[in-house]
């Protein structure tokens, strides 16, 4: 599958089941940039490029806690 088949089937995946979900667990419809924050962050996929494993761990904060830390640097790129 080319790239922009590839994008085009996940922008419709997002917009037929994750956006909804999502608005029904919020109880209110997402705004136009959270929309995009859900989008990039289900396009970049950041959790595969965090460590996991204790023997790539040398300082900093626990490994459960660096995939959130991940998505909130994401986060802040989008929200500025």
């Amino acid at each position: 599958m080319k790239l922009g088949q590839t994008i085009s089937w996940l922008m419709g995946s997002l917009q037929r089941s994750l956006f909804p979900h999502l608005e029904d667990c919020w109880r209110a419809p997402l705004s136009e940039k959270e929309q995009g924050l859900v989008t990039i962050l289900e396009m970049i996929r950041i959790e595969k490029y965090v460590p996991r494993s204790a023997s790539d761990q040398v300082m900093g904060r626990k490994l459960s806690e660096r995939e959130s830390i991940a998505r909130s640097f994401v986060a802040r790129a989008v929200y500025g």
